[in-house]
């Protein structure tokens, strides 16, 4: 058990280190060639895309990793039903998306921004309830190689539109050929995994299944607007230059905490099965992931306060030294969110789950609102001293929880 953990594991923050890798060196290379103000606008529609896959995916991939990682024979029929149902959530995600954007009254270019990137959320939609499938298996290499080449076929196409100078636009449509690229090589590969295309319109299964999931979809939307309302808010409140500036140092912390994540999604299967078989084993294991997640995002924090000054020049070069302060406050946050990262597990697993999500509800206004006060007065300085404190009190929050019901 602990080898297949390990193994999980090490496939995921493999895969995710080395698709940040290649994926921050496309950010640099991007942030270099577009200049601060379009680097921004860049950050900003990535950022406010990204929101909506969770709403998409409406937590049918917990659903779906919880129940038929405790029956496997389930995994046909899952999968026939929720593929029409992941295919409409798709659509309506994407139809959000330009909605939003036209509520919150943005110019008419950025709204095509928004619905060229927009549209790689129907194959992804697709593509995450196969590797969602594997995931509940232990398959977790699918999601690896997955991760790796979605970000490859991505920065591959991007890269040819930067250097043959075409728009910004032709930049965002990379994501969206890369994505379906990657679906059909699936469906060509369906047999292979035991699964067969149908597509069952059951309305019974569907409600069964939406009353279930949106308890999962709503931690995970939460979360995800969580970790991206600080770059909302300075695009919204500072401007496309800010952002620039701003997340050529926040990409560092979604960079940073790809191996906590990659522990916790190995560690879920075991998680759900533990739950209701042994808590004291269970307890245990979260204690050993808290105390080695701790180690190393106390290493990767002190490596970000101490390494700003030169890592930031090194890495953008001289236009973005104002990112060097946020860079060290981020550095404080960094620690928090490795601290944090398992508490989801054991939450999205327990019969409280709804109280798990009012707790992130209340963190995430908490956020929002920290970010409006702090930002308005404090610029890109006030987003990250948002960011560290909301999650040092998530932290806190978040782990007496989960140690409550483990006890």
């Amino acid at each position: 058990m602990r080898w297949k953990i390990a193994q999980n594991t090490f496939f995921l923050s493999t895969s995710q280190l080395v698709a940040r890798v290649i994926g921050f060196f496309y950010f640099i290379f991007l942030a270099r060639r577009l200049g601060v103000e379009n680097f921004g606008i860049y950050n900003f529609t990535l950022a406010f895309v990204y929101n909506f896959f969770p709403i998409a995916d409406f937590g049918l991939e917990r659903l779906v990793l919880k129940d038929v990682s405790r029956n496997l024979a389930k995994a046909q029929f899952y999968f026939a039903r929720l593929l029409p149902l992941r295919l409409i959530l798709g659509i309506l995600g994407y139809l959000g998306i330009l909605g939003t954007a036209v509520i919150l009254g943005q110019p008419w270019q950025e709204i095509q921004y928004l619905a060229i990137f927009g549209l790689g959320l129907i194959p992804y939609n697709l593509i995450n309830l196969i590797i969602a499938l594997q995931n509940a298996r232990e398959k977790m290499e699918y999601m690896a190689v997955t991760g790796v080449a979605l970000n490859a076929l991505a920065i591959a196409f991007g890269s040819f539109f930067v250097l043959l100078n075409f728009s910004l636009n032709w930049i965002l449509l990379a994501y969206f050929l890369a994505h379906l690229l990657v679906l059909l090589w699936f469906l060509g590969r369906l047999g292979k995994l035991g699964l067969e295309v149908k597509f069952e319109i059951d309305w019974q299964f569907w409600r069964q299944a939406l009353s279930q999931s949106w308890v999962f979809a709503a931690l995970t939307i939460i979360a995800v607007f969580y970790l991206r309302t600080s770059i909302i808010f300075v695009g919204l409140l500072e401007g496309d230059y800010q952002v620039g500036i701003y997340g050529s140092a926040f990409k560092f912390i979604e960079a940073g905490i790809l191996l906590p994540q990659s522990l916790a999604l190995a560690l879920f299967p075991l998680s759900s099965r533990l739950f209701e078989k042994s808590k004291e084993r269970l307890r245990k294991i979260y204690l050993n992931g808290l105390g080695v997640l701790g180690g190393l995002g106390i290493l990767g924090g002190l490596g970000m306060v101490g390494g700003a000054k030169f890592i930031i020049p090194l890495v953008y070069g001289e236009k973005y030294l104002a990112a060097v302060p946020v860079f060290s406050i981020l550095g404080v946050a960094m620690f928090f969110f490795f601290l944090n990262s398992l508490s989801g597990n054991i939450g999205q697993n327990s019969p409280k789950v709804k109280t798990f999500l009012f707790l992130l509800v209340g963190k995430f206004i908490f956020h929002a609102f920290l970010c409006l006060f702090l930002i308005s007065r404090w610029s890109i300085l006030g987003a990250a001293w948002a960011v560290a404190i909301s999650e040092m009190l998530g932290t806190i929050i978040n782990n007496w929880f989960v140690l409550r019901i483990l006890r």
